[in-house]
């Protein structure tokens, strides 16, 4: 009886294969090309030249490796940035406020961030012409600045910043920072981006912001830096400068969706969702940020 049993179930699971076996069919899906567009990545910082990265959309399945992602980039474009008064028109050229070691900059510029004012973009390239327009939020000095240690750890920790947020408007903070100690290895020649938020949770209230270093896409990419053995975190003896950037609220969007974006990257459960940026005819973001400046050396309080 259990031999019978066992053969019915031999044949039938025998069967139920070569029937689905059979069944196959190779599908082949034709993924749709998306429209060709520029893609911004601009900057105006107060007291700085704007600086501007231009490049292409990729497809989503589109293989990404080095020759792909020069390709990208467009040199040839015609970029200008206008405050209302002045216009300079920039040119593609080394940028040491670039982490990828170029831009579109101007070497005399007569457009310079200022807080207050308002700044306009105009890029063409490939036969396409896209504009956006930000506007720099006078910066906000820190109530107070210092470092405190980690718990557990003797001369890792964090930098703490406070400050009081204003409560007129809606707008975003970028907090920034890089290494400038005495021993030239462990310096970091660019303002890494810790994160961004915007005022609503404080508005009108003191905001208490720690942090350790942040990782810049692509930097220790491109300069092959090891591993960090402080695992991130400031020692004892660091230089560091911290800036607290005020940016208007189109452009804080922008970051707030494209980091969404980015944190959900691969993960089967997440949304698939648009970055909308401020750039008009194309993608990206063009941000006017002010900035409150300031140094300080890692020291027990």
């Amino acid at each position: 009886m259990k031999m019978k049993i066992a053969k019915h179930i031999f044949w039938l699971t025998f069967f139920g294969l070569v029937f689905f076996y059979a069944c196959e069919k190779e599908i082949t899906v034709d993924l749709p090309k998306p429209d060709p567009k520029i893609v911004v990545e601009g900057y105006v910082f107060e007291g700085e030249r704007p600086y501007v990265i231009l490049s292409r959309n990729t497809g989503y399945f589109e293989p990404i490796d080095s020759a792909s992602l020069i390709n990208s980039f467009i040199f040839d474009g015609v970029v200008t940035v206008s405050d209302g008064i002045n216009t300079d028109t920039l040119t593609f050229q080394s940028a040491a406020e670039s982490v990828l070691g170029f831009a579109y900059v101007k070497t005399n510029p007569t457009v310079v961030g200022q807080a207050g004012k308002t700044y306009t973009l105009t890029a063409t390239a490939d036969g396409q012409t896209v504009t956006a327009v930000t506007t720099i939020i006078p910066p906000l000095a820190l109530d107070s600045i210092l470092w405190k240690p980690q718990v557990n750890e003797d001369s890792l920790g964090f930098v703490w910043i406070y400050f009081t947020d204003p409560g007129v408007d809606l707008r975003g903070y970028r907090i920034m920072s890089r290494r400038v100690s005495a021993n030239p290895e462990r310096n970091q020649p660019y303002f890494r981006t810790n994160f961004y938020f915007e005022n609503s949770l404080f508005s009108g209230q003191q905001a208490p912001v720690g942090f350790d270093q942040a990782s810049q896409y692509g930097e220790d990419l491109l300069a092959n830096q090891p591993e960090d053995p402080d695992d991130g975190y400031f020692r004892v003896g660091d230089t560091v400068e911290v800036r607290l950037c005020t940016i208007d609220k189109p452009y804080y969007d922008f970051l707030n969706m494209l980091g969404n974006s980015t944190s959900s990257n691969g993960s089967p459960f997440a949304s698939p969702n648009n970055v909308i940026g401020n750039v008009i005819g194309g993608l990206g973001g063009f941000g006017g940020h002010g900035v409150a400046q300031y140094r300080i050396v890692c020291t027990f309080p």
